[in-house]
């Protein structure tokens, strides 16, 4: 039996704000290591060092987590007065560029609230006191971030100011296509379509590509390569998955798969009762007007057993995602041969826009549909096991749904009883689950580059 959409509301102090930043591990390398310049007599004295080598906020955000921590003869040393100074434009609380703070009875004490300037500014932080050696550490500003439900939003450091958010955790800077938290993964790169789970398994996913002269490649995230789609026409549109587009025209590995293909939805693994399966379905509205689906590895294609019927949806049915269309503003689930363990016909009424349909972050084996609402435009939520809708909390009227339980509204990233979880966004990509068999949900954001 399936759980409710619904779960506890999670207090505001537990979402990871805007506000949180990456940094090495904290006291990770040995204090001496991350001083500079350090006098001959101080060696044996007094040593102050820096919680990490580097720290990054995101643009026209701030820092919150940097520590200095004093000693002498290797043990914390209380009482110290530490007078920090910042360059590069970065500034503490009250706009000045320098600071005096003492250190408590562990030796270490916060720097305070770092103001972070704009997008790819660098510079430093440094502390100084009387009988002891001098430290340092670099600061950096990025507007890359990636935001995960349940909670987790964290800043990116690593890659390039100004880059497209793609896809789950995927950036794309000029022609080179990166990862978060792993750097460039490939290069040659000129646009993506939607990452999928393998049909094959094995826990990897496919992201098609165009390159830069043109022609169609897959890249996998489990083996981490590229592999030319041979046979798909040159500029293709990469669709989702191994799948790319061109004209009217759906090819995987190179050979047409669906010839009459006026628009389609997200391809996702099928949900057959039990959970993803390894089939994957593709809803598309034809050529002429039909609800249809592609079935992958099968390749085989066929109109919505339910099209034509009072149980099916109208000619023109927009695609949305798996085996569900929209039309005249309900959700219809069709299916492939008149079974469905969910059942069919429309599902849901009232519904106006629709995201990525995802897993639920909070229950493991459920999906979860974002959805604007028809007439008002409120935020809701449908939960496809139980084909029920309810009204999102603490969401404004008027939002993109974006997936999971996440919403976009005015450079605000929403969640369902949560409230804003990323604010001044610039951009949104596609959110997905974080791999396979995973509840929890990502989606890569880009911050606004001026204050």
């Amino acid at each position: 039996m399936r759980h409710p959409v619904d779960r506890p509301h999670l207090p505001r102090h537990t979402v990871i704000g805007r506000r949180t930043i990456l940094h090495g591990a904290a006291w990770s390398v040995p204090a001496i290591a991350l001083v500079t310049a350090v006098p001959a007599y101080a060696q044996s004295g007094k040593t102050l060092s820096f919680s990490s080598t580097s720290f990054t906020g995101p643009a026209c955000g701030t820092i919150t987590d940097a520590t200095v921590r004093a000693a002498s003869g290797g043990a914390p040393a209380s009482g110290v007065n530490v007078a920090l100074s910042l360059s590069g434009g970065f500034t503490f609380d009250g706009g000045g560029s320098s600071a005096t703070v003492v250190t408590g009875n562990d030796g270490s004490v916060s720097c305070g609230t770092i103001h972070v300037p704009a997008a790819g500014t660098s510079g430093s932080l440094s502390a100084s006191s009387a009988d002891a050696s001098g430290a340092s550490a670099g600061l950096g500003s990025a507007d890359a971030q990636v935001l995960t439900s349940p909670r987790g939003l964290a800043t990116d450091s690593g890659i390039p100011v100004g880059s497209t958010p793609l896809t789950r955790d995927f950036f794309l800077s000029g022609t080179s296509l990166y990862r978060a938290g792993a750097g460039v993964v490939a290069t040659g790169i000129r646009s993506a379509g939607r990452l999928v789970e393998s049909s094959a398994g094995g826990g990897s996913f496919l992201l098609p590509v165009q390159l830069t002269d043109a022609s169609a490649s897959v890249f996998d995230t489990a083996s981490g390569a590229l592999t030319a789609a041979s046979g798909t026409p040159s500029g293709a549109t990469p669709l989702a998955g191994d799948l790319f587009l061109s004209g009217n025209t759906v090819y995987r590995g190179g050979v047409a798969v669906a010839t009459d293909v006026a628009e389609a939805g997200q391809l996702i693994p099928h949900d057959d009762g039990s959970g993803s399966s390894s089939r994957l379905h593709l809803p598309y509205r034809s050529v002429t007007g039909e609800p249809r689906i592609l079935r992958v590895p099968d390749n085989d294609v066929r109109t919505a057993f339910e099209y034509g019927s009072a149980k099916g949806p109208a000619s023109g049915a927009t695609p949305v995602a798996d085996d569900l269309f929209l039309s005249s503003n309900s959700l219809y689930r069709v299916s492939w041969d008149g079974t469905s363990a969910y059942g069919t016909g429309a599902v849901a009424s009232g519904i106006k826009t629709t995201g990525s349909l995802t897993p639920n972050p909070y229950y493991a084996g459920e999906r979860l549909l974002p959805v604007s609402l028809s007439g008002s435009g409120d935020a809701a939520l449908f939960m496809v096991s139980g084909n029920s809708v309810r009204a999102a909390r603490q969401v404004p009227s008027g939002s993109t749904p974006l997936g999971a339980d996440l919403f976009f509204s005015s450079g605000t990233v929403y969640q369902d009883g949560t409230g804003a979880v990323a604010s001044s966004i610039a951009h949104t990509g596609l959110a997905g689950p974080v791999s396979s068999g995973s509840n929890k949900v990502s989606i890569p954001l880009l911050v606004s580059t001026s204050c």
